[in-house]
């Protein structure tokens, strides 16, 4: 499949269009804001400008400025404005003068260690973060065509292929990211010495020695001491010329997550054995999801994304076979990943307690960019299907509905400790989402020479050249109704197929073109092993529909939305006898706010009451579910996603049933 840039796609949804608006008007805004008053971006002022300041914030601060740069850029590309684009110069002029001569731009060794370079790979994110710069440069050139960041972002690239090329296992990176920001270079330049070294961080994987990482570990350990004294003297020091500023160099409280016990001695464990890092075994012997969930999900995308470069198949079966045990063993209802807090990774099979449940907001983004690279690589629904359940679930969780203020961590069930928050200590979700929602229309459409797919439904128009360009319009009544209808207007009469997706939450499907009945011919379901969650994407399927397609022609497809109960597996012993309740693409809860004086967590459920409501007085009008419990209490479900935007209480995604 050829992908269609972003920047070729207009979102015009009833859904998403509003949400495009929030990301552009106020989270933005709201991000840099943030960026400021934490001190983040006053790092790169700090090494352009040679002022006195303290550097504030992790080893890995400078990627969250990145990928708020990453947001921008797109943003600006759908609705330029003054401010976004003074905000962006003012920055791309900072990091210019702040890169070093050979293109070195690390600000925490910059500041603290500045004779100290590429001394832990393993831990302090240093390709992380080049990464995210060279990220950020090549969607500041193809949303605007200026060349001063992507100078940048290539003059750093240039220095890893001198640095690394050739090199062996111990050379690297703890934290996948680098891999995807050179293959995205490549396509732009065609170097292939990007590509090499992408190639060469994923293969030389797994081939690290338990001793390594135990010196790693105590090496950073003397590191962050040596930096933390250093800091406290330059703070006392600059409090007292500047009693002004005094307390201005502090972070957020880490965010809140439930800890299972032994979770410290299961994450020690994690960390020297290597799967902490996914360096346990090379990629080509790798068969499960294991450790970090966002650096695991970017190392399978920039899997995916090598094989469609190189052509080399071999690492497919791998990619496919961790993808199907994540998603029978390792995931949950609502497409999150990552079952453990401190690790923010992977527990064992079926470990997949709500309570504990971390489902870190970028890992459902790092899986959501892994589903769209293989939809292309295979052409299977299941993919798109799976990028679909975690776009209106575990990702679209982590922003609120005002905009500003977000969950990193998102159980799937919360005893009143759980809140949302305006920025955290290590902020790395915020701009992710916005990055993401930013191109959106990215991964709606692809094509080959006589194919269009459809992967996802929110209405936006494009143009696709075939033979000759080819106009499509969609608009969509997702994810409240499964009404489709997709406008198809080529310059002239065009034999071609398009394809549509077949939801794995859709019953039934109906089809019509220019309002004749067409017959619909779905394959037989195959039959899986239950998942750990319930929920399966493999059940999802392509419909081919292929004819000669005339001018203005108009396909409407209805899609049959019932409410479901997924049940977990009998092995997820925390949920034996629960089940979850979702319609359409939307997994749904119970909320206190909606249910006062009901014990959410012992409540039970008569399946048989369940419907479906229009509440318009509530987040601007949604669909809620409205049931009775076995005691005749009124129940009322709202999207999951929609959670924790009112006063702080209770929460369950899994309820009882009669």
């Amino acid at each position: 499949m050829q992908t269609i840039p972003f920047h070729q796609v207009i979102i015009e949804d009833t859904f998403w269009s509003a949400r495009q608006r929030l990301n552009s008007e106020i989270a933005l805004n709201h991000q840099w804001e943030q960026l400021e008053k934490s001190g983040c971006i006053n790092n790169f002022r700090i090494l352009a400008d040679h002022t006195p300041g303290i550097r504030v914030g992790w080893f890995f601060a400078d990627s969250d400025a990145y990928k708020w740069l990453d947001a921008a850029a797109r943003v600006y590309h759908q609705k330029p404005t003054t401010a976004l684009k003074q905000h962006m110069d003012i920055f791309i002029d900072t990091l210019a003068r702040a890169q070093a001569e050979d293109g070195y731009l690390y600000t925490y060794n910059q500041i603290h260690f500045p004779e100290s370079r590429w001394q832990n790979l393993k831990i302090e994110h240093e390709l992380y973060c080049h990464g995210h710069l060279i990220e950020a440069a090549v969607a500041h050139f193809e949303a605007t065509g200026e060349e001063t960041l992507f100078n940048i972002g290539r003059k750093a690239a240039d220095l890893l292929v001198r640095i690394f090329r050739n090199c062996g296992p111990d050379a690297t990176p703890g934290h996948q990211e680098i891999e995807i920001a050179l293959m995205k270079l490549y396509d732009i330049t065609g170097e292939c010495d990007y590509l090499e070294l992408a190639e060469q961080f994923i293969l030389q994987r797994g081939q690290a020695n338990f001793g390594q990482f135990a010196w790693q570990v105590l090496l950073e350990n003397m590191r962050v001491n040596s930096r933390t004294k250093q800091r406290d003297a330059m703070v006392k020091l600059f409090e007292q010329s500047n009693p002004q500023l005094a307390g201005k160099h502090s972070l957020p409280a880490e965010n809140y997550s439930a800890k299972p016990p032994f979770i410290s001695a299961r994450f020690m464990a994690s960390a020297l054995d290597g799967k902490y890092f996914q360096q346990n075994v090379p990629v080509h012997k790798t068969h499960q999801a294991v450790g970090h969930a966002v650096r695991f999900a970017y190392l399978e995308t920039a899997i995916a994304m090598l094989i469609q470069r190189s052509g080399d198949q071999r690492l497919l079966i791998n990619l496919a076979d961790t993808w199907q045990q994540m998603i029978e063993k390792r995931m949950y209802v609502t497409g999150g990943t990552g079952s453990l807090p401190l690790t923010e990774g992977f527990g064992r099979d079926y470990e997949l307690d709500p309570n504990f449940a971390y489902a870190e907001t970028c890992a459902a983004l790092g899986t959501m960019f892994w589903n769209w690279e293989m939809t292309q690589l295979t052409c299977e629904a299941s993919y798109a299907d799976l990028f679909e359940r975690q776009l209106y679930n575990a990702s679209l969780v982590g922003i609120g509905q005002t905009g500003n203020n977000y969950l990193y961590n998102n159980p799937l069930a919360n005893r009143n400790d759980v809140q949302r928050q305006p920025w955290f200590q290590i902020p790395c979700c915020p701009s992710n989402i916005s990055r993401t929602w930013a191109s959106l229309g990215k991964y709606i459409y692809s094509h080959d020479e006589e194919t269009v797919w459809i992967h996802q439904y929110i209405g936006s128009r494009t143009s696709i050249n075939l033979d000759f360009p080819l106009e499509l319009a969609m608009r969509s009544e997702l994810p409240w109704e499964g009404q489709v209808k997709i406008q198809i207007n080529p310059q002239e009469a065009i034999d071609f197929t398009l394809v549509l997706r077949i939801p794995s939450w859709a019953v039934d499907a109906t089809l019509s073109l220019n309002g004749e009945r067409l017959d619909v011919c779905l394959a037989a379901a195959l039959q899986y092993p239950p998942t750990g969650s319930g929920y399966d994407p493999r059940e999802s399927q392509y419909l081919p529909v292929r004819r000669t397609w005339q001018p203005a022609d108009v396909l409407e497809l209805d899609l049959d939305m019932p409410i479901k109960l997924q049940y977990p597996h009998p092995k997820v012993k925390s949920c034996r006898g629960k089940a979850a309740v979702t319609r359409g693409p939307l997994v749904y809860c119970l909320e206190e706010a909606d249910n006062p004086g009901i014990d959410l967590f012992n409540v039970r459920l008569e399946p048989d009451s369940l419907e479906t409501v229009f509440e318009e007085n509530l987040f601007g009008g949604i669909k809620i579910i409205k049931g009775k419990s076995s005691s005749g209490e009124e129940l009322t479900f709202i999207p999951y996603a929609w959670w924790a935007n009112r006063d702080p209480g209770q929460m369950t995604v899994y309820v009882g049933l009669v």
